[in-house]
């Protein structure tokens, strides 16, 4: 059976652009490659040190601010919805 008729051509064709290699993923905290059991972290320490900095106030989930000292807790439409 020719090459042709199996679909290789044998040399890439200059018009055809390369497939994207894709890089390993890499650890946000530490840069080493991810492990499958810890993953987007590549062990146990580095997923603990970033739910540290969650629980710590170093990471914010960007929104509107809450308004503080008013003395009411802020009611989300949602809560008011659920009967909370």
């Amino acid at each position: 059976m020719s090459a042709r008729r199996r679909g290789e051509t044998g040399a890439a064709s200059p018009g055809k652009a390369k497939a994207a290699v894709r890089k390993a993923p890499r650890c946000p905290i530490c840069g080493k490659p991810t492990t499958a059991e810890f993953r987007p972290f590549c062990s146990r320490r580095c997923t603990d040190i970033d739910l540290g900095r969650w629980l710590g106030g170093r990471y914010a989930v960007p929104g509107e601010p809450i308004g503080r000292g008013s003395g009411e807790d802020p009611v989300s439409q949602e809560d008011e919805d659920a009967g909370c």
